[in-house]
């Protein structure tokens, strides 16, 4: 197994070609999985990378009209309807200003998120443990998480990579506040900066590309990361050390000074009026309890087995060896605790001990009860007895463990060993995410808890937490912890057993197996009610079919909307080879919508049959000037009639490729 972090990063690549077989044969042309989110994500990469290379080459305007995209007509801010991916178009825009191929430049950040997020995880579990082969593992596990299979559309929710890098570099930065020895220093444009200090900048650059790679870790893993720093704080007994509160308070102050400018857009949209999401829309796309024992439907080998509750979102079965491998090290873990722990003396009254012991029990099986079945209703000597809130028997539980650790000395001990260790950092994070995942209202098997969630709290006053839909992408938190822990544990097996090393390598390789799903599938389609079925692939850039080539000539202030109107499917294509033209659609389809748009769905998609003078209307209204029909796009002869219907209002055919024409719109005499 690797011993170093540029084998190690070797290896990932070698498993995420074979794990993602087969995109790389179709980097050009390809895209995993569907045709859906990805076109939209791509067309963000290209309205991005257009602005950029504008701006780079002298075009000092070019990022003026940056958040007001070419979707939904007039409507400014469009681009902040969705993410913004800016963190992601940087890298790739060398490729897009030689080839212009936004398929390959997708392909490319796709690819890229499994080899560095397993690098990241690699590094930090490295330093933690000091065993390059448990770091290796616990790499693989964060890399190929079962929980990305259900985002191989998103690639905001697969672009995680940076997390483990700013856990990574913060650790390294109070590592280094720890040595007894000054700091190793490397030379910067002269002066000698400490390599702590250099730790901290890039964990400080790890999380500004973060944050701007997907806005729901903003909110997701910044709280985490606080929690993360405030516990070093802690164990070290750094808290009357002014320089370290003026370092975070500067890196702090940077991070914000990033990542604020981009968040603006998405609050003056609120203030514009958009509102919150619904909490029932939250709930819906929440995890329930049995999400945890749900395997993605696609899942080659837990497809038909692990299928606990299936929900949009809520596919979030972690895999049998991580959680066997961060079970063992937390387990590992009290365990020397318990063992280094004082003997406990004699005591005549250890019923006092056993009967707090007995009372825990009961509790913890209670929640169990209530966790998995949403509450126990019984009848015990004709008395009927009923647990559904999990506040009373939470209560209980912590009161009968106070009282163990009354009589213990060796509970004492462990318990005070315990939050100052990293094990018992990323368990309680690890519990944390699970519990957020949960959303406002947690269900099991869709069967309401009686208790509200922690997210609740803070969807109602944490400024930003009401404006997300999907509680259940915790879980890509949830995996980076998880497979934290695993690693302990893995180097507990390492350090444990005389062939240890070899027990954890085929532990990686039952891994593998175990969540493999390739051949993946590339370039899906979706039914379209009332249309034709898409092909199956898109043009990459700069090629592009006539019709578009022919809107490329119009002027730049132009606005088109295209038919059939308010399909997804064919709503997202168009936004792709919009970024041939970059002329403005009326047409759009985002992680939101404008309040008017939903009107326009419902009164474009009717033409040809009905509603045609309010549908010209419309689009007058909403300033329209040419128009395209996909005449082969229709089942019937709707195509043809909606043509015909644009030109009965005084629209002029001026380009036609086949079935697809462009009209001019002009008013109705």
């Amino acid at each position: 197994m690797p011993s170093s972090a540029r084998t190690a990063t070797a290896w990932y690549l070698v498993a995420t070609l074979a794990l993602t077989w087969p995109a790389v044969t179709g980097l050009t042309r390809d895209i995993p999985w569907d045709l859906g989110d990805s076109l939209l994500n791509s067309w963000i990469l290209g309205w991005d990378a257009d602005h950029l290379l504008r701006f780079l080459v002298g075009d000092f305007g070019a990022l003026r009209g940056f958040w007001n995209a070419n979707i939904f007509g007039p409507e400014p801010l469009a681009l902040a309807y969705s993410e913004h991916l800016v963190a992601l178009t940087i890298p790739i825009l060398p490729v897009y200003a030689a080839t212009r191929n936004l398929i390959l430049c997708y392909n490319l950040l796709f690819l890229s998120t499994f080899v560095l997020s397993g690098l990241g995880t690699y590094l930090l579990v490295r330093d933690l443990t000091g065993t390059p082969k448990a770091a290796f593992v616990a790499g693989l596990i964060y890399a190929f998480a079962p929980y990305r299979l259900g985002q191989f559309s998103h690639l905001q929710v697969l672009s995680s990579q940076w997390m483990p890098f700013a856990l990574f570099g913060f650790r390294r930065y109070f590592e280094h506040l720890s040595k007894s020895v000054p700091p190793a220093a490397e030379r910067v444009e002269g002066r000698r900066l400490p390599a702590g200090s250099l730790a901290l900048v890039g964990a400080s650059a790890a999380l500004v590309a973060q944050n701007l790679s997907c806005g729901y870790f903003v909110f997701f893993f910044s709280p985490l990361m606080i929690a993360y720093v405030l516990f070093e704080i802690s164990s070290r007994r750094l808290w009357r050390d002014r320089s370290v509160w003026i370092a975070l308070s500067v890196a702090a102050v940077g991070v914000a000074a990033a990542t604020v400018p981009f968040l603006w857009p998405y609050l003056e949209l609120r203030r514009r009026g958009m509102p919150p999401r619904a909490l029932a829309e939250v709930s819906s796309y929440s995890a329930d309890v049995f999400s945890y024992l749900t395997a993605h439907g696609a899942h080659r080998l837990y497809a038909e087995r692990i299928r606990g509750f299936p929900k949009p979102e809520g596919d979030l079965f972690p895999g049998f060896v991580p959680v066997f491998l961060a079970a063992l090290g937390a387990g590992a873990h009290v365990w020397s605790l318990w063992r280094s722990a004082p003997r406990p003396a004699a005591d005549d009254k250890r019923w006092i001990f056993w009967t707090a012991a007995t009372v825990l029990t009961i509790a913890i099986l209670l929640l169990a009860n209530i966790g998995l079945t949403s509450g126990l209703t019984a009848s015990v000597a004709g008395v009927s007895v009923r647990a559904r809130s999990a506040l009373r028997p939470l209560a209980l539980g912590l009161l009968a463990f106070a009282v163990m650790m009354w009589r213990s000395r060796r509970i004492r001990s462990v318990v005070r060993g315990t939050p100052g260790c990293a094990v018992g950092f990323y368990a309680a994070a690890l519990a944390a995410c699970v519990w957020m995942s949960l959303g406002p209202a947690p269900e099991s098997m869709g069967r309401p808890l009686h208790d509200p969630g922690l997210y609740l709290f803070f969807y109602d006053y944490v400024p930003g937490f009401n404006g997300l839909r999907v509680p259940a992408r915790f879980g890509m938190v949830f995996m980076l912890f998880l497979a934290v822990l695993s690693g302990f544990g893995a180097a507990y097996l390492e350090r444990r057993f005389r062939r240890g090393s070899l027990v954890v390598a085929a532990l990686g390789i039952v891994f593998l197996a175990e969540v493999n799903a390739a051949p993946i599938n590339l370039n899906g389609t979706a039914d379209s009610t009332g249309l034709t079925r898409p092909d199956a692939y898109v043009l990459p850039g700069p090629a592009t079919f006539e019709i578009y080539r022919a809107v490329s000539l119009l002027p730049a202030d132009v606005e088109i909307a295209e038919f059939p109107f308010g399909d997804s499917t064919y709503d997202l294509r168009y936004m792709y080879y919009s970024t041939t033209h970059w002329r403005r659609l009326l047409n759009g389809y985002s992680g939101n919508f404008p309040g008017w748009y939903i009107d326009a769905q419902e009164i474009l998609r009717s033409v040809p049959n009905t509603r045609l003078d309010e549908a010209w209307s419309f689009l007058r209204r909403f300033g329209a000037t040419h128009a395209i029909v996909h005449e082969q796009a229709f089942l019937t002869d709707d195509g043809v009639r909606t043509s015909d219907w644009l030109r009965a209002r005084g629209a002029r055919e001026i380009a036609s490729f086949g079935r697809d024409r462009l009209f001019e719109l002009r008013s109705s005499q």
